[in-house]
């Protein structure tokens, strides 16, 4: 009966860390033991194995982009009235074309304006014969070419040494954008055709400078200077164009979705023909015009035309 208590005691004693680890302390609830976060699944390589065979064709590509803007003078110039006198004739008119031989004006003396006014309208003639030698006309003419911007003037009107009569812009610019997405590159000296959006008259215009607009993105300030000037050009109007940004003849051609961008360089998966060969390196010898379209770009489009207006 000893024996029997002992081997109960000592059943107990082996028992109790057991009991006191399956059990909470008074007061507190047990906590479930955390499980190990589950892990993300690696992204699935792309599956090349299956990835649709295509051909670079050849062909012709026109690029164009459509661009709209305002037209502004540039590089303006004030003439000046030579002397006291009067504007007798004026020949020119607003936002017309002059040269530095075109007559703008014809000016007289205050002296020969107060002869004519004394003069009757019969004897003007015969007076202005008579005094051509001491009182001539003054003929205003433009320092360069250019545009008329303003007049400020009119026939019969008196003026004062140093008074404006014109002024005249050397350059006319359409400052615009273009209106679509563009993905080729600018350069200056590309042309475009601009339309004004009442009259539709049109000109030819050359990008001069051009410039990313902040916050957008294949979007472009533009600078198209105006380089048919002989017929004048209204300032201050909205005119509408096409800009050419290039063209090309018997191009390789892909469609722009099939292209790879990475770390800022272009790529395109095209099949190679091989040379020797170990585990390690392989001999290139070629590539071919089939290549692999990227898993998951479906039938990427070629964005626009064979002739694009992007």
């Amino acid at each position: 009966m000893k024996r029997n208590t002992l081997n109960l005691a000592l059943a107990l004693l082996l028992a109790a860390p057991a009991l006191a680890a399956g059990q909470s302390a008074p007061g507190r609830s047990a906590k479930a033991p955390a499980r190990p976060a589950a892990a993300k699944p690696a992204p699935a390589a792309p599956d090349w194995e299956n990835a649709a065979q295509r051909s670079i064709r050849t062909g012709d590509i026109a690029v164009y982009t459509p661009v709209t803007g305002i037209s502004t003078a540039q590089e303006t110039y004030d003439i000046f009235a030579p002397f006291d006198g009067r504007v007798e004739e004026l020949h020119t008119e607003l936002f017309s074309f002059a040269t530095t031989k075109t007559v703008l004006a014809r000016m007289v003396s205050t002296e020969m304006a107060a002869l004519l006014d004394s003069s009757s309208a019969e004897s003007q003639k015969q007076t202005k014969r008579r005094w051509q030698d001491v009182y001539s006309y003054t003929e205003i003419k433009p320092e360069t070419q250019g545009v008329v911007t303003n007049v400020y003037i009119e026939p019969r009107t008196r003026v004062n040494k140093g008074d404006r009569l014109f002024t005249v812009a050397k350059k006319v610019v359409i400052i615009g954008r273009n209106t679509e997405p563009l993905y080729s590159a600018l350069a200056p000296g590309m042309t475009a055709t601009v339309t004004h959006a009442r009259t539709e008259a049109k000109f030819d215009t050359v990008l001069v400078n051009f410039l990313a607009v902040k916050g957008t993105r294949r979007t472009n300030r533009l600078w198209l200077e105006v380089t048919d000037l002989g017929r004048g050009i209204k300032i201050g109007e909205q005119f509408n164009g096409s800009l050419l940004v290039g063209k090309s003849s018997n191009a390789m051609l892909v469609p722009r979705g099939h292209i790879i961008d990475s770390g800022g360089k272009r790529f395109l998966v095209t099949e190679i023909k091989t040379g020797l060969e170990t585990e390690e390196e392989t001999e290139i010898l070629g590539h071919s015009s089939i290549y692999l379209e990227p898993p998951g770009t479906g039938d990427a489009t070629q964005d626009g035309k064979n002739k694009k207006t992007r």
